[in-house]
């Protein structure tokens, strides 16, 4: 048991001490022998560890007996100490300085740790040191001139910051002068614009009203012509006739539209909860009589939320998306058209409202030219005035919604138009 304490004992001290660039040495027992001696101290004492380990201590340091005396009292009180003693010599004297502190196991002292100092070169150190105080102050004098000189770049940079500052600050005052007056311009040809328009929508609606007059005296004339004097008159004579009558009949319905166009644009429009099915329903009950001849099939799909609009445009705008809807459907084709409404997916707090058929469909290169004013698709095979979805999308924006379309020539088409859901109290 007491071999295999001395090998940890000898395992621990080389652990600690092997590479220690410090004389250091353990000792054990009351007659302080060495147990390991690391190679700065066999350096310090001149001879191999062989030499030193297993002897007394007081061999190796006949002359100090201070330092024994010192170790006594380690092992007697088990706490640390320090020391240090001259030893004369020529031409100056020697200096030792020891360290000890014990070593418990099993809250045991089982040995000593001995750190020992030698400054055999007091003189030489010294000078040593007043040199390395010289040297320092030179350094601290190269190391304040260089912080001068940071200083002084650091200044300067600084300065020069604060004016670049200054100048972004120029240029940002500037910039915003230039947004003022950019925005005082757009506000002024904003107004304009507005006036301009409205001045046109003016004129197209008086233009459009005071020309229905004539256009219904050149209807009445040719029916009266046909009736009355049809006979007579040749074959040509009567295609004619028949031709300036349709003319007529369908530049009337024309200004009808643009009446209708810019009515929805120049009214004023005070949106207010409204309920979708009675709409719905007035709309469908005005279309009855398509329906039943087109033997058409239409759908109504609930609930029908509440939604900011305005009834009259509101119904306007499903009047003409249901008559497209029954009109461009293929000969022989019956119509089915789902009306339905449901929350917008992409706009939080709206209401979509769809109206899908399975009419002719639109092809992908026109569905965004279709709102156009006047645009005619399929002129020679349908009747129309190209107003119809103008009408839709300015009553749409005019309500502060939005709109669309889904369409192909193989499935038909659905249209869709969002508007703001009322807040429910």
């Amino acid at each position: 048991m007491a071999e295999k304490q001395t090998n940890d004992w000898s395992s621990l001290c080389l652990a600690f001490t092997e590479h220690a660039p410090l004389p250091m040495a353990t000792v054990e027992g009351a007659t302080h022998i060495v147990r390991y001696a690391n190679p700065a101290f066999c350096s310090l004492m001149s001879k191999p560890a062989e030499q030193l380990i297993g002897r007394p201590l007081s061999e190796l340091l006949p002359e100090k007996d201070q330092c024994v005396s010192l170790l006594d009292r380690v092992f007697r009180t088990g706490k640390p100490e320090s020391h240090t003693e001259q030893e004369q010599s020529k031409p100056h004297p020697i200096f030792w300085s020891y360290t000890m502190w014990p070593v418990l196991a099993d809250e045991r002292l089982v040995g000593v740790i001995i750190q020992v100092t030698e400054t055999a070169k007091f003189h030489g150190k010294t000078v040593a040191m007043n040199e390395a105080l010289m040297l320092g102050a030179v350094r601290q004098h190269e190391l304040v001139e260089a912080g001068e000189r940071l200083n002084a770049r650091l200044e300067q940079e600084i300065t020069e910051r604060k004016q670049a500052e200054k100048e972004l600050q120029k240029a940002k005052a500037a910039l915003a002068d230039e947004a003022v007056l950019l925005e005082r311009l757009v506000a002024e040809r904003t107004a304009e614009l507005t006036s301009t328009n409205k001045q046109l929508e003016a004129f197209v609606y008086s233009i459009a009203h005071d020309l229905r007059a004539p256009l219904r005296a050149m209807q009445g004339f040719s029916e009266t012509l046909v009736n009355d004097e049809g006979p007579a008159l040749s074959e040509a004579g009567q295609d004619y006739v028949k031709r300036i009558r349709d003319s007529a009949r369908y530049m009337d319905a024309l200004l009808s539209d643009l009446l209708a166009f810019a009515s929805i644009t120049q009214q004023r429009i005070e949106l207010a909860p409204t309920n979708l099915q009675p709409i719905v329903e007035a709309v469908l009950s005005r279309l009855e009589k398509d329906i039943a001849e087109k033997h058409a099939l239409v759908e109504t799909t609930g609930p029908w939320p509440v939604v900011m609009a305005h009834a009259p445009t509101l119904s306007q705008v499903l009047f003409n998306l249901l008559s497209n809807a029954l009109k461009f459907v293929r000969p022989g084709v019956q119509p089915q058209i789902r009306v339905r409404a449901e929350e917008a997916l992409v706009q939080p707090g709206f209401v979509r409202v769809w109206v899908e058929d399975n009419g002719i469909g639109i092809a992908p290169e026109h569905q965004e030219q279709i709102f156009r004013l006047f645009l005619r698709l399929h002129r020679d095979a349908y009747e129309g005035t190209g107003v119809g979805l103008a009408i839709v999308q300015k009553g749409v924006e005019r309500m502060g919604g939005s709109l669309g379309v889904e369409s192909s020539t193989e499935r038909g088409s659905r249209f869709w138009f969002d508007l703001r859901k009322a807040e429910q109290h």
